[in-house]
């Protein structure tokens, strides 16, 4: 099996990604799914945990890098679990300034200078990666490129990584995800269909 299907696998099994096409679940855009996504989930999970952290390791380890950062919050946990396993400083990256103190929006280690890996949990149209990237460009970063646990695979995503000239890379994605679905029985062959179809028009499907 390969990776990105190793981790659809896991994350099928800790039920952080989640498959409903009778019932679709409405996100905070209103955009109907069938398919809800939350990684955070599987921290609480040691073994599917460690099947993630280890197919991080495997692609960052081909990587020429100074710091991992992870995004805030859902990434900062990764970003932990990946610079423990492979010695190296971490940092993590808020949303915003802190509107207070030193008004920091970087906490840990100096990008400066430095060529930085940017940890997300999840990609769906690239807005806050992109963000967390003008973050550390803007505090002296090299080179950034962002690394990522899933990816919906919207076509969105390519675009906004591409306008902003951003390097991506994620160790799962849509595809391999609904292959494994398919293969482990979450979905029958008709409900697969129709969840490839989502994907390919997400802000109209279902309305």
């Amino acid at each position: 099996m390969s990776r990105a299907k190793d981790i659809a696998k896991s994350l099928l099994g800790t039920e952080a990604v989640r498959l409903n096409v009778k019932e679709p679940f409405t996100f905070v855009s209103g955009i109907k799914s069938p398919i809800y996504c939350d990684n955070r989930k599987m921290i609480g999970f040691p073994k599917e945990r460690q099947v993630v952290v280890d197919a991080f390791v495997e692609v960052l380890k081909e990587k020429d890098f100074d710091i991992v950062a992870g995004t805030a919050t859902a990434g900062i946990p990764w970003a932990a679990f990946i610079a423990q396993e492979m010695n190296v400083p971490m940092a993590y990256i808020r949303g915003e300034k802190k509107a207070h103190g030193a008004g920091r929006q970087i906490e840990g280690a100096d990008f400066a200078g430095k060529k930085v890996i940017i940890i997300e949990d999840l990609i769906s149209t690239g807005g806050s990666s992109i963000k967390a990237v003008a973050a550390a460009r803007e505090a002296g970063a090299t080179e950034v490129e962002v690394l990522a646990i899933f990816s919906y695979e919207f076509d969105k995503a390519y675009k906004n990584f591409s306008e902003d000239n951003i390097l991506w890379t994620t160790i799962s994605n849509f595809a391999s995800l609904i292959e494994v679905a398919t293969e482990e029985k979450y979905l029958d062959s008709a409900e697969a269909e129709i969840a490839l179809k989502w994907n390919k028009t997400p802000d109209t499907w279902g309305r």
